[in-house]
C-alpha cells in the first residue's frame, strides 16, 4: 500500500465544523484511492481570518478539539495541504480591502510552500443563503435581517475574490462555491448544503459533497502520483 499520506486542511469554521476526524473525507479518500492510506489533520479554527492561518503554519495554537496546544501545520510535514479561503471571516472588511485580502492569501500560500513539502490546493467553500444568513446562530439572534443579508452579500464578494485569487496564482482550485451554485440553478435546494441550525456552515450533506470535490480535484490535478507509491 505504500506510505501513509498526510493530508491537512487549513481554514476557519468551514473546516473546523467538519470535525477532527473529517469522516466524510476519510470515507471518500478510502473509496477514491483504495491503494493508499491517509492520515488526516484538521487545522480549522472557528472565527479566524487568513492572517491567523499564516500564524498557524509555523506556530502552535490552542487546540480547538481538546485541551492543550495543537501543533503547527509545518510540524506535521504534510504531503498535501488544502487551504480554505477564510472568506466568511473577511466579510466585514469592505470592498476596498479585497486587494489586501488577496495579498494575505498570497502570503499564506507562500509560507506553506516555504515551510512544508506539500502539494497545495485552494478550496472555496459553499455560497451563503443570503435570505436566511446566520438565522438561528445564537450570537446573532437579535441582529436585523437586512443587516444579516448584507453580510451574506459581503461574504459572497469575498468568496468570489478567493476564486479570482486562485486563478490569478494558478493554484489548483477546488471550487465548491461554483459547483453548489450550479446544482442550485439546476433545482437542488440551497438549504440542503447549509446547516439549518445556524444558516452559515456546511451541512453533513455538503461535507460529503466537499469530500467528493476534493477527491475529484486530487485526481484531476494528479496530486497523488508515483512518488507516493511503495
Amino acid at each position: 500500500m505504500g506510505k501513509k499520506l498526510k493530508l491537512a486542511c487549513l481554514g476557519d469554521s468551514m473546516v473546523a465544523f467538519w470535525g477532527k476526524d473529517m469522516p466524510e473525507l476519510r470515507d471518500r479518500l478510502e473509496s477514491g484511492f483504495p491503494g493508499h492510506a491517509f492520515e488526516l489533520f484538521n487545522f480549522g479554527v472557528s472565527g479566524t481570518r487568513s492572517e491567523y492561518g499564516i500564524y498557524r503554519v509555523t506556530h502552535e495554537y490552542p487546540d480547538p478539539f481538546g485541551s492543550g496546544s495543537h501543533p503547527c501545520l509545518s510540524a506535521v510535514s504534510p504531503d498535501i495541504v488544502i487551504v480554505e479561503s477564510f472568506a466568511y471571516n473577511h466579510r466585514l472588511d469592505g470592498m476596498h480591502r479585497i486587494g489586501h485580502y488577496k495579498q494575505t492569501l498570497g502570503r499564506l500560500v507562500d509560507v506553506i510552500k516555504e515551510t512544508t513539502p506539500a502539494k497545495l490546493l485552494f478550496m472555496v467553500t459553499i455560497p451563503p443563503d443570503k435570505e436566511t444568513f446566520l438565522e438561528n446562530a445564537p450570537v446573532y439572534r437579535e441582529v436585523a435581517l437586512d443587516l444579516r443579508q448584507e453580510w451574506g452579500e459581503y461574504s459572497e464578494k469575498y468568496l468570489l475574490a478567493a476564486i479570482d485569487f486562485a486563478k490569478e496564482r494558478q493554484i489548483p482550485l477546488i471550487n465548491v462555491f461554483e459547483r453548489v451554485r450550479g446544482l442550485v440553478a439546476s433545482g437542488t435546494p440551497l438549504q440542503w448544503f447549509i446547516d439549518q441550525n445556524d444558516h452559515i456552515h456546511p451541512s453533513r450533506y455538503a461535507y460529503d459533497w466537499i469530500a467528493r470535490e476534493i477527491v475529484d480535484a486530487l485526481k484531476k490535478y494528479q496530486v497523488i502520483g508515483d512518488q507516493f507509491e511503495g
